[in-house]
């Protein structure tokens, strides 16, 4: 089961990015990004798949602001349903504090 919503925008800090490879040598970089409207908010995470762009991670820090644009997808596997946010572009800002 695969199934693709329709475009969104989200922005906020990001937890440090992670790389990892596939079989085929395409690279799959992993985020988070911290969701909250304002300090009072209890955090919400949104997960984020980037693929084939190896210098978000050199771009794009731990703690700063950025931009993603993307979609979510459900995939399930083994009976389970896992969604994600796929990045397919993005907006690194300022250095959080």
């Amino acid at each position: 089961m695969y199934e693709e919503f329709e475009l969104k925008a989200f922005n906020g800090f990001i937890s440090e990015p992670k790389i990892d490879y596939t079989n085929s040598g395409k690279s799959k970089t992993t985020f988070a990004i911290t969701l909250k409207k304002n300090k009072e908010d209890e955090a919400k995470f949104l997960n984020c798949v980037l693929w084939n762009d190896e210098q978000f991670a050199e771009k794009c820090k731990k703690g700063d602001i950025v931009t993603v644009y993307g979609t979510f997808t459900e995939n399930e596997y083994k009976g389970k349903v896992y969604t994600n946010f796929i990045v397919k572009d993005y907006k690194c800002g300022v250095r959080g504090i």
